[in-house]
């Protein structure tokens, strides 16, 4: 019997914001445990959470690279559930009125664009850090204790759910390496799956070709590589397979993946949204984005990976490499036709700089985001063909002179 694979993913990244969602903590990653805390992220009584304009542009920045409709008005809601890592007993995410919906993100491939949905792209506050010892590879299986870093807590993070669209492991590890180049090259964030920076959680189901209802998924948590994601999905489906072919029932859980036994363990059974009692957080007003932002927004956006890909795809053979080789990297076939020495754009960039002051003052009194402005100049006058990697380096080194 044959079996359709069916994959929705949920990612998180990290905002490289200055400070927090909703308190001036500075963020950073390796800093000595709870350091980095005040009274609003610890959620003492009486303190009120202000917004971080930066991180809301930052979103709405990447719904419109990844083809999302920007809500005219978005709400925070309070998400609650109660874990040691959130000491306020909720999380404040943003639910049924998100800043970004229903988008498309393509992924060249040898057979055309994988076009994956994107349900929605929403800004939350991360949780604390919760380090469990003594257990198999730092995961509560097994623990025997936990301790609490809340230097993570309240930092921005934006969530990006896809549609369940990918049939396989390996299509779903292609989006993931696109996206998170995508989420980079916007310079919103480092999304490094190794430092947490980067997190993706996987809806796995299998059903029977020609069946239209989905069956009974499980989510796959706790994975920290691309290589450990799709090995993960292969797992859930093969124990699905089995599960059904054996005539026994798959329940909704949540299973943590052990790469080095390639195993699954069930961690929790699966929540649904009415578990969580959202309802508006009555101490933060809804967003409204100006219309004339929006567009500042845009016109900061520069030529995107999945575009650069498919507009080299046919002269440089790039899906064929792809297909052949799991470890292929695009960046050495995207230097061949771009404009990668720094020493040749250096008098452009110089000159972008000169021509709007305005801008170099902004970024220079901590207004990140218009970095991309520069890079987007920079793009329309090489019509698309500076290496953004050296370019993002050069002009942060002008900036920072």
């Amino acid at each position: 019997m044959t079996w359709e694979t069916i994959i929705g993913l949920e990612i998180h990244a990290h905002l490289k914001t200055r400070t927090k969602m909703f308190c001036r903590c500075e963020t950073g990653f390796g800093d000595p445990q709870n350091t980095r805390t005040c009274p609003v992220c610890l959620a003492h009584p009486g303190t009120l959470p202000v917004p971080n304009r930066t991180a809301v542009e930052w979103t709405i920045k990447l719904g419109l690279a990844l083809g999302c409709a920007i809500a005219s008005r978005a709400v925070f809601h309070r998400k609650n559930y109660f874990y040691p890592d959130l000491p306020k007993g909720y999380q404040i995410s943003q639910y049924d009125e998100p800043l970004c919906r229903d988008g498309r993100f393509a992924v060249p491939g040898d057979d055309g664009d994988l076009e994956v949905g994107i349900v929605r792209v929403h800004l939350e506050e991360d949780a604390a850090k919760t380090v469990h010892l003594e257990g198999t590879g730092g995961r509560i299986v097994g623990a025997t204790r936990s301790l609490v870093d809340f230097n993570r807590g309240g930092t921005p993070l934006v969530e990006i759910v896809t549609r369940p669209d990918l049939r396989s492991a390996d299509q779903a590890r292609r989006f993931l390496q696109l996206l998170r180049q995508t989420i980079v090259e916007l310079s919103i964030s480092d999304a490094e799956m190794e430092k947490g920076t980067l997190r993706c959680d996987a809806n796995v189901s299998v059903r029977k070709p020609g069946e239209e209802d989905y069956r009974m998924r499980w989510e796959l948590k706790n994975m920290n590589s691309f290589g450990f994601i799709a090995r993960g999905i292969d797992a859930a489906v093969r124990e699905q397979i089995a599960l059904h072919e054996a005539g026994r029932e798959v329940v909704q859980e949540t299973y943590d993946y052990d790469a080095d036994a390639d195993a699954l363990t069930p961690h929790r059974s699966k929540e649904e949204a009415e578990d969580y009692r959202y309802f508006p957080e009555p101490d933060l007003v809804p967003i409204e984005p100006e219309p004339t932002l929006i567009e500042l927004l845009r016109a900061e956006i520069a030529e995107l990976p999945g575009a650069r890909i498919r507009r080299l795809e046919a002269g440089l053979g790039f899906a064929t490499a792809a297909s052949a080789d799991p470890g292929f990297s695009a960046e050495p076939y995207l230097e061949q036709r771009t404009f990668s020495d720094s020493a040749e754009l250096e008098p452009l960039v110089e000159r972008i700089l000169a021509a709007n002051p305005d801008q170099v003052e902004a970024y220079r009194g901590g207004k990140g985001g218009v970095l991309g402005f520069f890079v987007g100049q920079a793009m329309k006058e090489t019509r698309g063909k500076a290496n953004p990697r050296v370019l993002n380096e050069l002009i942060r080194e002008k900036l920072k002179a």
